[in-house]
């Protein structure tokens, strides 16, 4: 059987929301099916009228986790439309952001492996939205060290990556490491620059 529209009624609204709090504090592991639609207050089968399996509830708790996130992401591309010069700073810095928030947030009361999850699925959420503002600081003359997927995947997982490590001192602080490799990957010369800040402001 098909799996049936995301959020098509309350019953697995309710689903998501539950198995979101089960994940976050138990893991993926750590949750059964069972305790899902005791939560849910529902049987069993009611589970695999909606889904094939527990990785697919999963696959949908993720991306209605990621669901805001996203529109702001659309919200920075179309920014970077209008003033392309530090697009990619000022993206990477909301990420920068709201990765400290996440810390401060979910510190100590979410589950590793879900923690892990969500960096890895972060990596790949915004490579499309970093490729759109690459593609825009092409079209006004930046020449990227790679071609503009590439560079998108490198950006992604190299800056996004540093700002998503456990470890990274970059949350607290990092903006000009961000902007030096950030101009680096780029090959912002002073020429272009100057170019994009008379157009478009700085």
């Amino acid at each position: 059987m098909a799996r049936k529209p995301m959020y098509d009624g309350g019953t697995k609204n309710k689903m998501i929301e539950v198995a979101s709090k089960m994940f976050f504090e138990n893991g993926f592991d750590g949750t059964s099916v069972r305790s899902i639609m005791r939560g849910v207050g529902g049987e069993i089968g009611l589970f695999y009228h909606y889904y094939k399996s527990k990785d697919d509830l999963f696959t949908d708790v993720m991306e209605h986790f990621f669901e805001p996130y996203k529109k702001d992401f659309e919200r920075l591309v179309e920014e970077a439309r209008q003033k392309p010069y530090q697009g990619l700073l000022r993206f990477f810095m909301y990420v920068k952001d709201e990765v400290r928030t996440f810390r401060q947030k979910y510190e100590g009361n979410m589950h590793r492996t879900v923690r892990w999850a969500i960096r890895e699925q972060t990596l790949t959420v915004i490579e499309p939205y970093i490729e759109e503002i690459v593609n825009i600081l092409i079209e006004n003359g930046a020449n990227p060290i790679m071609n503009t997927r590439l560079t998108a995947v490198f950006l992604s997982h190299g800056v996004g990556g540093f700002l998503l490590h456990e470890n990274s001192d970059w949350v607290d602080g990092g903006v000009d490491e961000m902007r030096g490799s950030v101009n680096a990957i780029m090959r912002f010369d002073e020429e272009i620059t100057q170019k994009m800040i008379e157009k478009y402001g700085n």
